[in-house]
């Protein structure tokens, strides 16, 4: 058996499991980890290269930073002033999700999420509000913002603009934006008056047990803590916004930030470490090597052929759009955007050509798709940092966020060719 067949039928195996939940979604992800090591279609230094990656680190000092919020009783501040215009569990849903939305518009989806997190524990400690629905509103609306200016999904909207230049066309700052605020706009309709009854609803959830949970535990009388945590919070904020001005990475940015507070004594050493969660950790880094092995043995190249086959000999360009926002939706939640984008980018412009329509489309369609990476845990790191905070099982992305992303689908189809003509 060649090694891409292997793959991708290990691929199916892992998902079976995920699906199955009998074996813990971790266990399974490291099961396959060491069986593609063994198999030697990664090595060990691909095998574990996911669990030093800048987005992990970032992550880690982001939780650490923002958790200083919860421990010194601003979120309870938050929360209250909060509560006073958003007296209901979907007005506080539209609210995170309008929020996390626009803060991702300046800065990484994953930074987003992750400065939510202690917000919404909070939040959800002090009003019973369900911190899954929640959590699952910041994850959307972070996932949107992305789509609203170059900034919030960087590499893919530089790696699109850069193809639509070389074709002739052009793309701005907020070229994304003509599809990124409609998009956005027909998400909050569609969460104000559906998705949010979709939204997870767990109880129970494990977390909850631990440091956001732990009232008595919160430096409330500590002024001058409370004010250190919101201005460490605003510089991170701030340095990841202008990291290329001042030449600090965004990742190195949060582990300053995590280190003063630290050294400011908000959280004991122990502390520390109980914030940072393994089963995210695992979650975040473990499926690397499985997109690895996708990409290295041309398994996601056979994927990618999958497009031609079933367009077959087809001409509509509305036909053409749907195969390739299904088929680019399903592959980027177990790869990563961008080498879906890079493997996909040449086959649509292809096309594009054959069936003499203009490509820009179909290219929107592509990018569009590509960051619809919301039905599982695995698709990214936002989806997989709220998932052990929110107990959520591995489907309950896949029964929350398939209608919007069928919205989508149909927005997309009807909205593109009018923004970009194929002819």
């Amino acid at each position: 058996m060649d090694p891409a067949t292997f793959t991708l039928i290990l691929l199916v195996l892992a998902v079976i499991s995920f699906l199955w939940e009998k074996i813990p979604v971790n266990l399974t992800i490291l099961l396959t980890l060491s069986i593609l090591v063994l198999t030697r279609i990664v090595t060990p230094k691909q095998a574990v290269e996911g669990f030093a990656s800048n987005t992990i680190i970032m992550l880690i000092g982001v939780v650490i930073v923002g958790s200083a919020l919860f421990k010194t009783g601003v979120c309870d501040k938050v929360a209250s002033y909060a509560v006073k215009y958003a007296k209901t569990e979907r007005s506080m849903i539209m609210s995170i999700l309008v929020m996390s939305t626009l803060m991702s518009a300046c800065l990484s989806n994953s930074g987003t999420v992750a400065v939510f997190i202690p917000i919404i524990m909070g939040i959800s400690a002090s009003t019973k509000f369900s911190s899954s629905k929640l959590l699952m509103s910041a994850f959307l609306g972070a996932m949107s913002g992305g789509r609203l200016t170059l900034v919030g999904d960087a590499a893919i909207n530089v790696l699109i603009g850069d193809q639509i230049k070389a074709l002739g066309g052009s793309f701005g700052f907020f070229e994304i934006s003509k599809i990124g605020v409609p998009l956005t706009l027909i998400m909050f309709v569609f969460m104000y008056f559906w998705g949010y009854r979709m939204l997870p609803d767990i109880k129970n959830v494990d977390v909850a047990e631990g440091l956001f949970a732990t009232k008595e535990e919160k430096d409330k009388e500590c002024k001058w803590k409370q004010v250190l945590s919101v201005l460490i919070l605003l510089v991170v904020f701030l340095g990841m916004i202008f990291e290329k001005q001042t030449g600090i990475p965004s990742h190195l940015v949060a582990v300053i930030g995590a280190v003063v507070v630290w050294l400011s004594g908000i959280f004991t050493e122990k502390q520390i470490y109980e914030l940072v969660s393994i089963k995210t950790v695992i979650l975040l880094g473990g499926m690397k090597p499985m997109a690895t092995a996708l990409s290295k043995t041309g398994a996601a190249q056979k994927i990618a052929d999958l497009l031609i086959t079933i367009i077959g000999g087809s001409t509509n360009p509305y036909f053409i759009c749907i195969v390739i926002f299904v088929l680019t939706c399903l592959m980027t939640q177990f790869m990563s955007n961008v080498v879906t984008v890079t493997l996909l980018m040449p086959i649509i412009i292809a096309i594009a050509n054959t069936i003499n329509v203009k490509p820009e489309a179909m290219i929107m369609v592509l990018c569009i798709a590509s960051t619809m990476s919301i039905l599982t845990p695995i698709a990214c790191p936002p989806a997989n940092l709220i998932y052990d905070y929110g107990g959520y099982r591995f489907t309950d992305y896949f029964k929350s966020n398939i209608a919007m992303t069928v919205v989508f689908l149909v927005a997309c189809v009807i909205l593109l060719p009018t923004i970009w003509p194929l002819y």
